[in-house]
């Protein structure tokens, strides 16, 4: 399996999952987004640690990894996967690169893989503030929380429908957990810790 596909497949850990969330029952606009978030959609530079960890429905195991992550709004998204197998992702909107002990193994147009454009298409309007772009693929539903903002998004088209059931985001200054919940059954959770932004 390639290894960027460790961010689907072997998916990136949140805190106690929200599959039980209560929804207010309102669809959320691009402007009131914003207005959720705040500041997450102004920054710039975002970096910390993740942990992640995917169940696969049809081996009923558990699969878990960890490492590092970076955003910055004009190179893109940086995954460096530590454990189990160290690896180096960068995410852009166009394309996904691997690069494994310096060198580059794979080169993969985001076109390709739906999955992976809505993926990448989260993760860039979250911390590039693109909430019309979240809006145009998502429905976006504002769920209860006890202190910050979560929320689901479900996926308008039919061809991401066919993929993806929902993902649900969390956080309170900023995005702390993410839980894609995919249509054969797996479910990746995403946690993000010691996070700093510049």
């Amino acid at each position: 399996m390639r290894a960027f596909f460790l961010i689907v497949a072997l998916g990136i850990a949140g805190v106690a999952p929200a599959w039980g969330a209560e929804s207010t029952g309102q669809g959320t606009s691009a402007d009131s987004l914003e207005a959720l978030l705040g500041d997450q959609g102004q920054v710039d530079h975002l970096e910390g640690r993740f942990e992640q960890s995917k169940y696969i429905a049809d081996l009923e195991t558990t699969l878990d990894s960890s490492g590092r992550f970076r955003f910055d709004a004009k190179q893109g998204l940086q995954w460096q996967i530590l454990e189990p197998v160290p690896t180096q992702l960068r995410i852009t909107p166009t394309e996904i690169i691997e690069e494994q002990d310096g060198e580059e193994v794979m080169r993969m147009d985001v076109d390709e893989q739906p999955m992976t454009r809505a993926i990448s298409e989260v993760f860039f309007a979250i911390f590039g503030g693109d909430w019309d772009k979240l809006t145009e693929r998502f429905r976006v539903e504002s769920l209860t929380a006890d202190s910050g903002w979560h929320f689901r998004l479900d996926p308008r088209g039919e061809l991401l429908k066919s993929y993806l059931d929902t993902i649900e985001l969390q956080g309170t200054d900023y995005l702390e957990t993410l839980i894609l919940s995919e249509s054969n059954g797996d479910r990746t959770r995403i946690q993000l810790s010691n996070v700093v932004t510049r």
